[in-house]
């Protein structure tokens, strides 16, 4: 199968249909968990999916490494799936195993790959010879392969992060000397009463970022620098950031 969009659509008379009709669509089928740990001494995970909708759903899943504009049948990645394809009745679930085929990966820090699944609903007798718009919805959640020499996680190593406001609180840099990857759900920062939105990215181990303002503004001084940490079970912990001496900051507490 061919169609790995986020969205895929396929119109006909597309101007004509969307003028007579409009339809609201949803995903109905979801993954136990927002990411997928994979520990280096395991050879297999588990991936429990659930259809939610009144409808049956055909699904395909696969794995890629985030390349855009790549063949995934090209790409060279550590896992494979199995089923590659099913089909779940309304309210029923499927297991996926994913598993891990012994590609060579490092061994001195985390790798980031992708799980993807692409679920289609059946297109009903009455509607095959009318104008209709498909949708196939497409749900990718982040696959971390954790080495077994590696204990702890990004959560736990918060402490390590070094941060810095830039170019008189135009952003934020964060330097990340741990082997785990950090990903963010928002930051911000503060100067005097008002909070400024940040952009966020995940920072890869031993690599620096920079946050930057996500709307154009005139900063201050910088009071503080508030984060928002996804862990390992896809939960947010809140930290805040505040000043040791210079442009450098600091955790002021664990979790806020």
């Amino acid at each position: 199968m061919k169609c790995q969009r986020a969205i895929f659509l396929k119109l006909t008379n597309a101007l004509i249909f969307l003028a007579l009709s409009t339809q609201i669509a949803f995903a109905g089928m979801t993954i136990s968990g927002t990411r997928i740990i994979f520990p280096g001494n395991e050879r297999e995970q588990t991936v429990r999916t659930t259809n939610k909708s009144n409808l049956p759903l055909l699904v395909q899943v696969w794995t890629d490494d985030g390349s855009k504009n790549e063949d995934i049948n090209k790409m060279k990645v550590p896992f494979t799936v199995t089923p590659p394809v099913y089909r779940v009745e309304p309210g029923k679930g499927q297991s996926i195993r994913l598993i891990y085929n012994g590609m060579t990966l490092p061994q001195d820090r985390e790798s980031v790959f992708w799980f993807n699944l692409l679920e289609i609903p059946p297109v009903k007798e009455t509607a095959k010879e009318t104008d209709r718009l498909e949708l196939a919805f497409r749900t990718r959640i982040k696959i971390f392969y954790r080495p077994s020499q590696l204990k702890s996680s990004s959560a736990q190593e918060v402490e390590r992060l070094s941060w810095e406001v830039i170019d008189a609180g135009k952003g934020v840099k964060v330097t990340n000397p741990t082997p785990y990857y950090f990903s963010f759900d928002s930051a911000s920062l503060t100067s005097g009463t008002a909070k400024h939105q940040l952009n966020v990215d995940m920072v890869a181990p031993f690599e620096s970022k920079i946050f930057t303002l996500a709307a154009k503004a005139t900063v201050g001084i910088v009071n503080r620098v508030d984060i928002r940490l996804i862990n390992d079970y896809g939960s947010v912990v809140e930290h805040q950031l505040v000043y040791s001496q210079g442009k450098r900051l600091t955790l002021n507490n664990h979790n806020k």
